[in-house]
């Protein structure tokens, strides 16, 4: 058998911290697209605002008498050194009349300038406005964008520390998810491993991080049961086959060794019938097992069908009817209703004759069998009831176990495979076997389901 794989996967290795990182990286472009869009909004608001101020503040100067304007700049300068507000006015030749702004922001419309006041190091950036007056004159008013400026760093900075923070976010996340996922997973990996030895009772832990997780290994589980079920069973048959079939073969032989011994024709040929007899008795166990063998494996299972459980047993009656009458048992079938329910016609067939023929076989001459069917919540059942000797609590828990007879010398030629193979076709249907007290006698009863 193969050595078992034993691979130790690092939790950054794993598939999960991947889609981890995967989705990591997808929620990080969102989310810097969005941040984007909010940065280029505010900005927008922002220059907007910085413009429509720039305007009134040009609208409030223009609207006095045009010879005061001079003066009045000078007045608002003066009343405000550090004022909201620069101011530049030129006359029609270009030569500065009077304001603080460069003459470089000379010019109509809006623009950018840079410049140094007093008592700062660093330039500031200003957004200015030129608006020509009806003489030719030209008006300049400024005002800083450092709240523009210091919106837009802070966005940027913002950003940056988003996408790193979410990135290393992601990252521990992923590891996290991947580390239990790992440890999960190891716990149902050595499970199989353990399985794998030879530990065919192990079952695979439930990994409990998704429901997908926990029925598969349901589902893993539900195999592995059926896979030692059917281990069971064969070393189950190998066993019985090498115990049970050997009285018979040994019976066989010493036919055979009396047939060859035999002083007269007549014992020869009467020794010779007898071992007949015994080898077509094994073959017809051979052929029972093999019958089971293929029931359990599903091999003999033919489209289901609706099938009147009633009718079948009634046929079922008539025909072993002559049978119980030679063996002096009263056979009886009290059935009223129909019973509807879905499965193989010959299966159930062979089902219910086994049971009618070991309440003949195993009970005693004036013995009474009764053929029954009820209906019941699940649906219907189906009853052979005889009233015998009935079989005790102790052995009844055996008897649908191949070869399992319970008096050896009341077998009646039985192989014991009677109740198993009804156990089998039983199981194929989805019914369940009961098996009871019939106080006294014995009570087999099959539990179908109703055709829905």
């Amino acid at each position: 058998m193969a050595e078992p794989v034993q691979r130790r996967r690092s939790a950054l290795n794993s598939g999960a911290f991947r889609f981890a990182l995967i989705f990591a990286a997808v929620f990080a472009c969102a989310s810097f697209l969005l941040l984007d869009q909010v940065y280029q909004q505010i900005g927008s608001y922002a220059e907007q605002a910085t413009i429509g101020a720039l305007k009134t503040e040009t609208a409030s100067l223009t609207a006095g008498n045009r010879a005061d304007l001079p003066a009045e700049i000078r007045l608002r300068t003066a009343a405000t050194p550090d004022g909201t507000f620069l101011y530049l006015l030129v006359d029609p030749h270009g030569r500065q009349l009077v304001g603080t702004i460069p003459m470089s922001a000379a010019r109509p419309g809006q623009g950018r300038i840079s410049m140094r006041e007093p008592g700062r190091f660093e330039p500031e950036e200003l957004a200015t406005l030129g608006t020509r007056l009806p003489d030719g004159a030209l008006l300049v008013v400024a005002t800083d964008s450092f709240d523009i400026g210091w919106i837009r760093g802070q966005m940027i900075r913002f950003m940056i520390a988003w996408a790193v923070t979410v990135t290393l976010l992601a990252l521990a996340a992923g590891w996290a998810a991947a580390w239990l996922f790992l440890k999960r997973l190891s716990a149902a990996n050595s499970a199989i491993d353990r399985i794998m030895a030879g530990r065919t009772e192990q079952r695979i832990p439930m990994i409990g991080l998704a429901p997908e997780l926990d029925d598969l290994a349901r589902n893993l589980n539900r195999m592995l049961e059926r896979i030692d079920g059917l281990m069971e069973g064969l070393r189950q048959v190998s066993t019985d086959v090498a115990h049970d079939l050997r009285t018979p073969l040994t019976r066989l032989r010493q036919m055979l060794e009396a047939a060859r011994e035999a002083a007269q024709r007549d014992e020869a040929v009467s020794g010779i019938d007898a071992a007949i007899a015994q080898a077509d008795q094994l073959l017809a166990t051979f052929r029972a097992i093999l019958r089971l063998a293929q029931i359990e494996g599903g091999g003999r299972r033919a489209p289901f069908e609706s099938v009147d459980l009633g009718a079948l047993l009634h046929g079922l009656v008539e025909t072993y009817e002559p049978v119980a009458h030679d063996a002096e048992h009263v056979l009886t079938a009290p059935i009223a209703e129909t019973a509807p329910i879905s499965g193989d016609a010959e299966l159930l067939a062979q089902l219910f004759a086994n049971l009618i023929e070991n309440a003949i076989l195993h009970t005693p001459a004036g013995t009474q069998v009764r053929v029954d069917v009820e209906a019941v919540e699940e649906g219907f059942r189906a009853s052979v009831i005889d009233n015998g000797a009935g079989v005790s609590a102790a052995e009844r828990a055996h008897l649908t176990r191949r070869f399992y007879q319970v008096d050896p010398s009341r077998s009646a030629g039985s192989a014991g495979l009677g109740l198993a193979m009804v156990s089998a076709i039983a199981q194929l249907h989805g019914a369940r076997l009961e098996i009871g007290d019939a106080g006294p006698g014995l009570r087999v009863s099959l539990v179908f389901a109703r055709v829905r």
